[in-house]
């Protein structure tokens, strides 16, 4: 099998100041748990940030969990309803782009080839939206990283420039768990020193959590899912 076709697979089946790190506070990311495994109680409320992070929890925590699948499919159609109203609302909004590109990505990773193709260049546009409103967004940063990892590079896809884009969201905001495993994780694809750091300090600020615990231990970012 050629080259490409295998970093296809990759990209729809994916394996999904730097050195300080505060502790203070990660108000980025949640601490992912056995409540992460559940489809969250509809509110009957308008759609709200809150709401969408839980679902795209969800969608991330449970996608390679046998039997629970269909849990995240219904995340994600749950997370596409509720981002609507909301960039309707708040159309300048960076932070709800970089989670509509999210949720985009994730659609990609579901649907597989090639019924989740079109998805891809739905996220990257929303990536894009995000920066060019606020290029010191961390959130926008950190979606376009993950964009970059999981891409094929054929259509410009790069773990070192997805590294960047790690490193530049935890300039921006310290301290966040999900932020620091990417780090971690990127570098040790890259062969880099100190990979084990970050994925350390991860699992500090998130010691009960065994999806941190499982990143650290194997470096896979799917293990965290598991």
């Amino acid at each position: 099998m050629s080259r490409l076709f295998f970093a296809l697979l990759l990209f729809l089946y994916p394996g999904s100041p730097v050195w300080g790190f505060s502790f203070a506070s990660a108000p980025l990311s949640s601490c992912p748990g056995p409540a992460s495994i559940a489809l969250p109680a509809a509110t009957g409320g308008p759609p709200s940030d809150s709401d969408l992070r839980a679902l795209l929890l969800v969608a991330r925590t449970v996608r390679d969990m046998p039997g629970r699948r269909s849990v995240g499919e219904a995340a994600l159609v749950r997370a596409g309803r509720e981002i609507g109203p909301l960039l309707a609302a708040r159309p300048g909004d960076a932070t709800l782009h970089a989670l509509a590109g999210e949720r985009d990505l994730l659609m990609v990773q579901y649907r597989g080839f090639p019924g989740g193709m079109p998805w891809g260049k739905k996220a990257q546009a929303q990536n894009d939206r995000a920066l060019a409103l606020d290029p010191r967004n961390p959130e926008a940063r950190l979606a376009k990283g993950i964009e970059l990892y999981f891409k094929p590079w054929f259509v410009g896809g790069s773990v070192s420039k997805a590294l960047v884009e790690f490193e530049r969201a935890n300039a921006l905001r310290p301290g966040d768990p999900r932020i620091l495993s990417w780090i971690g994780i990127a570098r040790h694809r890259l062969g880099r020193p100190d990979s084990r750091r970050f994925l350390e300090a991860a699992l500090k600020i998130c010691p009960e959590s065994p999806f941190y615990r499982a990143r650290a231990r194997t470096f896979d970012p799917r293990a965290s899912h598991r």
